[in-house]
C-alpha cells in the first residue's frame, strides 16, 4: 500500500513538472528532477516534491523510465520486498500503469 501511495504521489508531481516544462524528465534525469532543476529544463518551477525522493518501503530505489513502455506517461516500478523483477505476495512488483 505504501509503495502504491508513493507512486501515486510521484505521478502527480510528474504531471505538474510536465505542465511547467512541457515534458516529463528523461530516464537519465530521473525522479531527482522533481527536486533539483535539470540544466535543460525550461520553465521549471519546482521543487515538485516537498522532501527528497524517498526509497520504496523496502529501502530500494524506484525505477523510473521515460519514455515508458506503457503509454504516454513515465513508467515507475517498485520491485517489491526482494528487490528483483517479478515475484508474488510481498515480493510482487508494483507498477504505475496498473491499479493493483
Amino acid at each position: 500500500t505504501a509503495a502504491r501511495v508513493q507512486i501515486h504521489g510521484f505521478m502527480g508531481a510528474l504531471g505538474n513538472y510536465k505542465l511547467d516544462t512541457g515534458t516529463f524528465p528523461t530516464t537519465e534525469q530521473g525522479l531527482i528532477a522533481l527536486r533539483i532543476k535539470p540544466q535543460d529544463a525550461n520553465q521549471w518551477n519546482g521543487p515538485y516534491l516537498e522532501q527528497d525522493v524517498p526509497k520504496d518501503p523496502w529501502g530500494h530505489d524506484y525505477i523510473y523510465k521515460y519514455p515508458g513502455d506503457h503509454g504516454d506517461a513515465p513508467d515507475l516500478i517498485c520491485l517489491g520486498g526482494d528487490g528483483q523483477p517479478g515475484g508474488d505476495g510481498l515480493n510482487a512488483d508494483i507498477v504505475s500503469w496498473k491499479n493493483q
